[in-house]
């Protein structure tokens, strides 16, 4: 039986399961907001079930300050990030991408932005800082908001400063998957006290799990601490594909961050550091070994940045290449290299982008050439470097 090697991960140990398990009878989320707090150098956090109701309380509360109603978005990038903000009563709106930095383009921000615009929401994909500087200078002196959407970069930080606080207000994804993860949550920080005392209203809105509901979430976590080991991933898998989305959500569920998990977030941040660099030397070696071959594209990344790397994205020139890449890397090393978003947002949904030329092309692009190379820690520089020999090989033969 091949080793599998699932596309995310995080190594979570008996000491994590042990500190949540506390959580079912002591109060620990005060405790780990302040390690957030600290670690992101943030005055006001909050912590909600997800990142998608950290991106939803968000907007409820910047909403309740304007009556515009337009949230400027990358227009490739996660398709459940236009539910939050429907869900909000607000409209989402694309912008285009980079192909040299693989997020929003601040060179077209300034032709998405209309009467109506709320606010820009910079993605950082897949790990990468969006240059939100340049975004804010394009945006000055508009009344115009900027939600840092840090969902997939937690660690990455630029010029010293943690992405999740680079706007107004901000927001990161512990979600599975996501750079540290607690099976579920998502945090909101801000410098705004005004704007925090509104989101901090519509959090305590939200429902509060039972413990019915709490011991489900520490069993899951248990789960997941074994899943996402290669040897628990390959023993488990004809299981764990079952849970794998598998079509576009429709609606999310929104509920304040449990105690239970509250616990294996303290530990965890025990060993922040050492999982942000595991991330980025993976990153790292995987952008110096491929940058520069011809039939790829690796991306640019902004000055003075740090990355903790999601996973590596890789555009390949020829799109049937691509997909036997696919199966090729599988084959030699049971990693599982991703495609990710098939389509981008405006080939998703009727956004109100009429004709026939398509508004969006190096999007549409994205989607139809990208691959994700694994970065978590449970991936080793072995299995890495056979992945580059692996592309290597592909490219020089045309394969």
């Amino acid at each position: 039986m091949k080793t599998r090697i699932p596309s995310a991960g995080t190594p979570l140990l008996l000491n994590d399961i042990a500190s949540a398990t506390a959580g079912l009878w002591r109060h620990q989320i005060d405790r780990y907001i302040s390690r957030l707090k600290s670690y992101l150098q943030t005055p006001d956090l909050c912590l909600v079930n997800s990142g998608t109701t950290a991106g939803y309380i968000t907007m409820l509360a910047l909403a309740q300050r304007s009556s515009r109603r337009e949230v400027i978005i990358p227009a490739y990038t996660a398709p459940s990030l236009t539910l939050p903000i429907r869900k909000a009563g607000l409209i989402p709106r694309c912008c285009e991408v980079s192909l040299e930095t693989f997020n929003l383009d601040h060179d077209s921000l300034d032709a998405a932005i209309t009467s109506d615009t709320l606010c820009v929401m910079p993605v950082h994909m897949f790990g990468l800082a969006s240059d939100v500087a340049a975004i804010r200078r394009v945006i000055a002196d508009r009344d115009i908001a900027v939600i840092d959407d840090a969902a997939s970069s937690f660690g990455t930080t630029v010029q010293g400063k943690q992405t999740g606080t680079l706007g107004d207000v901000g927001f990161i994804s512990f979600n599975r998957g996501k750079n540290l993860s607690t099976l579920v949550g998502g945090a909101v920080a801000t410098e705004d006290d005004e704007l925090f005392e509104l989101i901090e209203a519509e959090r305590k809105k939200l429902p509060i799990a039972n413990m019915t509901h709490q011991a489900k979430l520490l069993l899951n976590l248990t789960a997941l601490s074994v899943a996402v080991r290669p040897v628990g991933y390959t023993l488990l898998h004809a299981l764990i594909s079952r849970y794998k989305y598998t079509s576009l959500h429709t609606d999310f569920v929104s509920f304040q961050f449990p105690d239970v998990l509250a616990g294996a977030g303290i530990t965890l941040m025990n060993r922040a550091e050492a999982i942000c660099d595991l991330r980025h030397r993976n990153g790292s070696f995987l952008g110096d070994s491929l940058q520069g071959l011809s039939g790829i594209r690796t991306p640019v990344l902004i000055d003075q940045t740090y990355t903790v790397y999601n996973q590596f994205p890789v555009l390949v020139d020829d799109p049937e290449l691509r997909s036997r890449l696919v199966g090729m890397i599988f084959e030699r090393t049971g990693v599982e290299v991703t495609k990710l978003y098939p389509d981008p947002l405006h080939r998703i949904y009727d956004m109100g982008y009429g004709g026939t030329d398509d508004p969006f092309p190096n999007a549409s692009y994205m989607s139809d050439h990208i691959i994700l190379i694994p970065t978590h820690p449970l991936i080793d520089s072995t299995t890495l470097t056979n992945i580059v020999d692996t592309i290597r090989s592909a490219l020089s033969r045309g394969a």
